[in-house]
């Protein structure tokens, strides 16, 4: 299941998670997803809630939800005013989300759980989260792995070709040896069927003086 078909309430579930104090690499063992997917998705359930005609209608709530991510969730938790207003916009949502097996299908984001150690792993989307920040905005574990994979892949191809235009002439085996012929005895043995050949036919050769 990619990202462009992740349910909205997968989202807003992600979201309430991070609002409600979780760490975002907790949820995202939850959901096998990485770090930077976690922030992704909630920053789209924060769009979508804000076309919501009841929080178009509360100048509080779309206050709240113009903040960064960051700034929302040091916020929220003291908020009881947000709270109340918010607690009945997220519930359709995590009931939703309830239903939604989500962390059990096969995942593209995070692939390497059940392949590679833990501290490989970690170390990976680090990694990825690295360059997310920096030059990369937007990577994911997923991005970066298949890049690694069809980069990988083409090396291995022009490797093949190579090995395959140079191999005629590296694995061409010397031409054998052409048998020497005893010139002498092929006569004799050609004359001697000759010979057969005559006296199968009542005929026998003259024998010269």
């Amino acid at each position: 299941m990619g990202a462009k078909s992740t349910p909205l309430a997968i989202k807003v579930a992600i979201y309430e998670r991070l609002l409600s104090g979780q760490m975002s690499r907790e949820i995202g063992r939850s959901y096998v997803l990485s770090q930077p997917t976690i922030l992704k998705y909630a920053n789209d359930a924060v769009e979508e809630l804000r076309r919501i005609r009841a929080v178009e209608a509360s100048s509080v709530l779309l206050g709240f939800l113009s903040r960064k991510l960051k700034m929302q969730c040091f916020q929220y938790p003291g908020d009881d005013e947000v709270q109340a207003l918010m607690a009945p916009i997220l519930a359709p949502y995590l009931v939703r989300a309830e239903s939604i097996n989500f962390a059990g299908r096969e995942s593209a984001d995070q692939p390497l759980s059940t392949r590679v150690s833990r501290s490989t792993e970690e170390e990976f989307l680090q990694i990825v989260s690295s360059l997310a920040e920096g030059h990369r905005p937007g990577l994911t574990s997923s991005a970066l792995l298949r890049e690694l994979v069809e980069n990988y892949v083409a090396q291995q191809r022009t490797n093949r070709s190579t090995i395959a235009v140079a191999s005629p002439q590296a694995l061409q085996e010397p031409p054998a040896p052409v048998p020497s012929i005893d010139t002498e005895a092929l006569l004799a043995d050609v004359l001697d069927a000759v010979r057969l050949q005559l006296e199968h036919h009542g005929l026998k050769p003259s024998k010269s003086n």
